[in-house]
């Protein structure tokens, strides 16, 4: 393209990089790619792209590596012992072939085996550092996680900050964790870092609930919407048993009342580590009671009771006002999009490079080529001059932007 197209030639300076060096630039260069993202994410903010409220979200993308290659502790240790003995075996051979000699070149099976030797060392200190189940023997840094589909790959969990504008991705981030619930506080830290100020309001789906969560954002003052695991089931009524919002807490006396009236009182606290105490509520009166099956398959009903709870009771109040229900539904209509634009229509379902720092550049390329993508579709629908535009690029201004100062003549 560098060669040919006159566009890339000018973007280039006339200077044509073969594809290895491209690759190898991506591969190492993370800071500078994060600042391009940056000042991209900078100028949608200039060009009034950009409002003030953001949906965070995740999706799974394949590892550039087998899931056969996801091996066990016990896995691993089979593998090298059978490396050693056959690496024993061929300096047998050797021996009796060259005697006390040296060959002048090392048989290319022996370099292999030492290289998967090395490679499969790296999985097992990995894999003992971190107490994990099973590691990638190619990518060390990729876990096992479930796909909608239902199908288990070596993968890495992207992470989304969609502004509700325009569709801009405001910050972008690869983790390794399968579950988003530890991702809103650097998510919203990431944020913060782009575009130097903190988003007025948060939408999230039910992964990302948890009293720690809401109490971090309730102390930024963003104002969030994020349900919790059982708010969808229990409104439409698919709970299998009774929920636990049908039984009523008594202040006074500290004791629940189940639905067929009995009292359950407060039987033990369960000590946690860096959180509040668990409070435990045992019904003694389930063997004699009308509505059992209904409410429990235990022997008896327990009820925990969270000091925080009152967070969730506030969220589910807020989600379901009107106000509250038509915010959070546009969650599915700001990120929900980016992440189809991104497997579907530019086939990005796998990942090229290995690593959680490689796979973090290619994502965060990405990444800025959607927003170009926005940018081009805003002046293109907009009927902005696209020479104005480069003006307003290289002089570091917006002021005539909303003036129409570059309407197209």
């Amino acid at each position: 393209m560098t060669q040919t197209d006159t566009a890339f030639m000018y973007l280039a300076a006339m200077q044509k990089p073969d594809f290895h060096t491209i690759c190898r630039f991506r591969s190492t260069h993370l800071g500078p790619i994060k600042e391009i993202f940056s000042q991209v994410v900078t100028f949608c903010k200039e060009m009034d792209m950009i409002g003030s409220s953001i949906s965070i979200d995740g999706t799974k993308i394949k590892a550039n590596a087998s899931p056969r290659q996801s091996k066990s502790s016990d896995a691993i240790e089979k593998e090298i012992d059978k490396i050693l003995k056959e690496s024993i075996e061929t300096d047998k051979y050797e021996d009796e072939i060259y005697g006390g000699s040296t060959p002048y070149q090392i048989p290319e099976e022996l370099v292999d085996k030492k290289k998967r030797l090395e490679k499969i060392k790296a999985a097992k200190k990995q894999l003992d550092e971190e107490k994990l189940k099973k590691v990638n023997i190619t990518d060390n840094d990729a876990r096992i996680m479930k796909h909608k589909d239902g199908s288990k790959k070596p993968s890495y969990n992207c992470q989304v900050a969609v502004d509700e504008k325009e569709q801009i991705i405001v910050a972008a981030e690869v983790v390794n964790e399968e579950n988003d619930l530890h991702q809103m506080e650097p998510m919203i830290q990431n944020v913060k870092n782009t575009l130097g100020c903190k988003p007025t309001i948060v939408l999230a789906d039910a992964g990302y609930f948890s009293y720690e969560n809401l109490e971090f954002l309730q102390e930024e003052g963003i104002d969030a919407y994020i349900p919790d695991n059982f708010y969808k089931a229990e409104k439409e009524g698919k709970t299998r048993k009774f929920r636990k919002a049908l039984f009523k807490y008594d202040e006074e006396k500290d004791c629940f009342h189940c639905p067929a009236a009995f009292e359950i009182p407060f039987t033990r606290i369960q000590k946690r580590k860096g959180e509040p105490d668990l409070r435990f509520y045992v019904c003694s009166y389930c063997s004699q009671c009308v509505l059992k099956n209904a409410c429990t398959m235990s022997e008896k009903r327990t009820i925990t009771r969270d000091p925080r709870e009152h967070l969730m009771k506030d969220m589910r109040t807020k989600l379901n006002t009107e106000k509250g229900t038509e915010k959070y539904q546009k969650r599915m209509s700001t990120v929900e999009p980016v992440f189809g634009q991104m497997k579907h229509d530019r086939g990005f379902r796998e990942f090229l490079l290995r690593g959680k720092r490689k796979t973090g550049i290619e994502f965060v390329m990405m990444c800025t080529v959607h927003n170009i993508k926005k940018i081009a579709d805003f002046i293109k629908r907009e009927g902005k001059n696209l020479k104005g535009m480069l003006k307003m690029i290289v002089g570091g201004g917006s002021k005539g932007w909303n003036k129409g100062e570059f309407e197209r003549e």
